[in-house]
């Protein structure tokens, strides 16, 4: 999930090769329900009056019935583990 606009997002999205699905969570109810507001010195942009934080960078693996099976957080949002690590998890828990 992001703090960026839908548009933002979907223009954005191949800049990396990626191929996930991204939520646009604006006003923070996804974050929130997950417990992942960025509760550190880190808030949202201040060219984005709209958004007054960011959610912790978390990756969270999920099963076909909704359960988490596997979850990665960084507490420096502008560090994550790289796709080995997520690559990794999807072999162990899902393989």
């Amino acid at each position: 999930m992001s703090t960026d606009k839908p548009e933002t997002i979907r223009q954005r999205r191949g800049a990396h090769g990626l191929k996930a699905s991204m939520l646009s969570d604006r006003d923070l109810r996804v974050t929130d329900a997950f417990g992942l507001r960025n509760q550190l010195i880190h808030s949202g942009n201040p060219r984005d009056e709209e958004v007054d934080a960011l959610p912790v960078p978390t990756t969270l693996l999920v099963n076909s019935l909704g359960r988490v099976l596997w979850i990665d957080q960084s507490e420096n949002y502008q560090r994550r583990s790289g796709p080995e690590v997520v690559f990794g998890a999807i072999q162990q828990y899902l393989d």
